[in-house]
């Protein structure tokens, strides 16, 4: 009788048994992938223990807020290319045509009075100095040529990107922001009222194509905030511009005749062909007294101002460019337009 039971209590906890084992083969199994789902992506040992982002959040968080900026950066560019492959292949799909002829617009070829106007405009460049028209007309019809059809592929990126309703979002790390306090506007040209609670100092490089993209959004912010703000800008000229810095000590020289904001915005739009000759061209056509302008750009205290302004920058943190600090607060790059209200509202409201 015994004997009958025990049979029969096997039978009932067979299934629970085999239940309990493929459980525990399952938590063996999927362990080690929760394990690394909810692990850092980095870890530093030392002496044993384990160090990730969040110390150095906590012990260097510049470090730490330029690695997410960085990573989001990134992240940021790679879907916006992804995004921006799928609607052309959704396009060509739904106007019967392949890609290639999708993104190869046909576009009008450059006039003769377009060409000359190029060759006028850089003619004593480096690049041209010495050639006739007639030397350099078919390079000259190349680079308009191109140049059309790139206007006319971002022109059509623009049509599908409304049409597709294209959004890319990238979540942000919401860190306390750090303010350095120490950060001054000094003796530098400025827009806007001394009072203005919001002081936003510029470090920028007039050959930096990001610092010359940044100038539309400043000026939308500038338009916005009107004598709410006050704006700084402080000379950086990167060394791997070879045209910047004299472009700078040139902007420098302006000043003093009261032209400066006129052949910053001048610079601006010749960023990319700064050589010498132009900027003194373009200095030439802002209205500046030559004599004067010359003697101040040859006066080394100006390039020692210059200077200033870049040691007194990469004191403050600044790697490249632009970098804005926004009452102490740092925003790198060529960031949109909301990643500066977000800032400037909430020193508004302090």
């Amino acid at each position: 009788m015994q004997d009958i039971i025990a049979k029969l209590k096997e039978k009932e906890f067979r299934p629970f048994i085999i239940l309990s084992s493929v459980f525990l083969i399952y938590i063996a199994l999927t362990t080690p992938l929760i394990i690394d789902f909810f692990s850092p992506d980095g870890v530093a040992e030392i002496n044993g223990k384990s160090y990730t982002i969040k110390d150095v959040e906590k012990e260097n968080p510049k470090a730490a807020r330029k690695f997410y900026s960085e990573t989001n950066d990134r992240l940021y560019r790679v879907l916006s290319e992804f995004a921006s492959k799928k609607v052309v292949a959704l396009a060509a799909k739904d106007r019967n045509v392949s890609e290639k002829e999708l993104m190869d617009p046909a576009v009008a070829e450059p006039t003769l009075a377009e060409m000359r106007a190029i060759y006028d405009q850089y003619k004593n460049s480096p690049a041209l100095k010495g050639k006739s028209f007639d030397q350099v007309k078919d390079e000259i019809q190349n680079h308009l040529r191109s140049q059309k059809k790139e206007e006319a592929r971002n022109s059509i990126f623009g049509e599908l990107r409304n049409k597709y309703n294209i959004s890319v979002k990238v979540r942000e790390k919401d860190l306390a922001p750090i303010r350095d306090t120490s950060i001054v506007a000094g003796n530098n040209p400025s827009l806007g009222s001394e009072n203005a609670k919001v002081t936003i100092i510029e470090f920028s490089d007039f050959e930096c194509p990001y610092c010359k993209r940044s100038q539309d959004v400043n000026s939308q912010l500038r338009a916005k905030y009107k004598d709410q703000v006050r704006w700084v800008f402080r000379d950086y000229p990167l060394s791997f511009h070879p045209n910047a810095m004299f472009a700078h000590i040139a902007a420098n020289c302006s000043a003093p005749q009261g032209k400066y904001w006129e052949f910053f915005n001048t610079l601006f739009q010749n960023s990319g062909n700064l050589p010498k000759d132009r900027v003194l061209d373009l200095a030439r056509k802002t209205g500046l007294d030559m004599q004067i302008f010359s003697r101040c750009v040859n006066d080394e205290a100006v390039k020692k101002e210059v200077e200033a302004d870049m040691a007194e920058g990469e004191k403050y943190g600044v790697s490249g460019t632009p970098a804005f600090f926004i009452n102490g607060i740092m925003v790198e790059g060529a960031q949109p337009i909301d990643a500066f209200i977000k800032v400037i509202d909430q020193e508004l409201k302090n």
